[in-house]
């Protein structure tokens, strides 16, 4: 397993081959780490991709065309050795194939590859889906898994720290149920900022406020969500076009808030139908290419 580096002028990043997965955010000014260090006392990765599909599956089984599947959360790449694809000084590739393992949990030929590209002060992260079939078309989830130190630089408590919701008041959530997506949606009020010209919903990340697992925010309300000081300052965004999104860290007090732009989600608690009508799903025809990114902006 090789870990590999990216930096510019401002950040520095490192990118790992199990997973293919960024495993770093160092912004150079300072010295000062972003991402959680996937220590196992709380949580034991940094920021895996989810693949070939997000969140759990109602019984840890799928129905395809009459045949059933087991599989566990959140798919098996992040589990998974990927190749190296290409690397410049900005820019760096990995790529996950199909064997004999993941074809006896999830039946399509797939390529499946990671990218991470630096601009300024942002990690631009990209994936690539290619339905790699002549003749079938094929289904997935994919999502981002990002963890982010909160507190940051030991500055604080995290209680003392806001999550920002760019544009709205209010959000409508849909929270787990054992894992699986209720049926019915909560609103999450926001307190309103104001911060470099662009109006914010804020709420405190109280020590008890994932206590009952993620937030599931569907519907595309925001495309930034952000991170914020004590003393109010924005030290961190996350900003996407997925038409959903979670926020979740473990209960408790763990020094990390993960903001994870989702195509595709978890299922739900009354679902029981086949692949092809779980919730978000994406289909591809035969060699057709799904492009998507996300951006983290380090300030």
């Amino acid at each position: 397993m090789a870990v590999h580096t990216l930096e510019n002028e401002e950040l520095k990043i490192q990118v790992s081959d199990h997973g293919g997965e960024l495993v770093s955010i160092v912004k150079k000014s300072d010295g000062q780490e972003y991402l959680w260090n996937a220590d196992p006392a709380f949580w034991n990765r940094h920021a895996p991709v989810l693949f070939p599909f997000v969140g759990g599956l109602k019984d840890k089984t799928y129905r395809y065309q009459g045949k059933e599947y087991c599989l566990g959360q959140h798919g098996f790449a992040r589990d998974m050795e990927f190749e190296l694809a290409s690397k410049s000084e900005t820019e760096i590739w990995h790529r996950l194939l199909p064997n004999e393992e993941t074809r006896a949990h999830y039946p399509f030929d797939f390529e499946l590859e990671t990218g991470f590209r630096l601009f300024r002060n942002q990690i631009i992260v990209l994936w690539r889906v290619k339905n790699a079939s002549g003749t079938e078309k094929m289904y997935f989830s994919i999502g981002g898994h990002p963890a982010f130190l909160c507190p940051i630089g030991g500055r604080g408590q995290r209680c003392d720290y806001e999550i920002l919701f760019e544009g709205v008041s209010i959000v409508n959530t849909r929270m787990l149920e054992g894992g699986l997506a209720a049926t019915n949606l909560e609103q999450l009020e926001l307190e309103k900022r104001e911060i470099g010209g662009k109006n914010y919903g804020a709420v405190r990340v109280s020590e008890h406020f994932f206590d009952r697992d993620a937030y599931i925010i569907e519907g595309r309300q925001t495309r930034e969500v952000a991170l914020a000081k004590p003393d109010g300052q924005i030290y961190l965004a996350v900003k996407f076009d997925a038409p959903l999104f979670g926020v979740w860290a473990p209960k408790g007090n763990a020094p990390f808030i993960c903001i994870e732009p989702w195509y595709g989600r978890c299922d739900g608690v009354d679902f029981n139908g086949e692949l092809p009508q779980k919730a978000f799903i994406n289909e591809l025809l035969p060699n057709e290419v799904f492009n998507k990114n996300y951006h983290i902006c380090i300030y």
